[in-house]
């Protein structure tokens, strides 16, 4: 066989080749909320994406994300004392 027909072979085997891609489609549908912070927490915040090298949007997500993930656990484990009984 020539290189010719390994190229035949290949493009036979390829022919979706160029295939369309949609983007985004895998991603959540996000809703845009302004939020007014001081100036000063807004540095601090700043500061830490550029360490962490992710924009302000990207750290203040992860920020609302976690805070909602303790809401979630503070909601299923309260802080009432409760009477715990154990039968012999």
């Amino acid at each position: 066989m020539t290189n010719y027909d390994i190229d035949e072979l290949q493009r036979e085997k390829n022919k979706n080749w160029p295939q369309s891609v949609q983007i985004g489609k895998d991603e959540e549908p996000w809703t845009a909320i302004n939020v007014e912070i001081p100036e000063k927490d807004f540095l601090k915040i700043a500061r830490e994406a550029h360490t962490r090298d992710i924009t302000v949007n990207k750290l203040v997500n992860v920020m609302i994300k976690n805070s909602m993930k303790k809401l979630e656990y503070r909601y299923e484990h309260n802080n009432e004392p409760q009477l715990l009984n154990e039968d012999i």
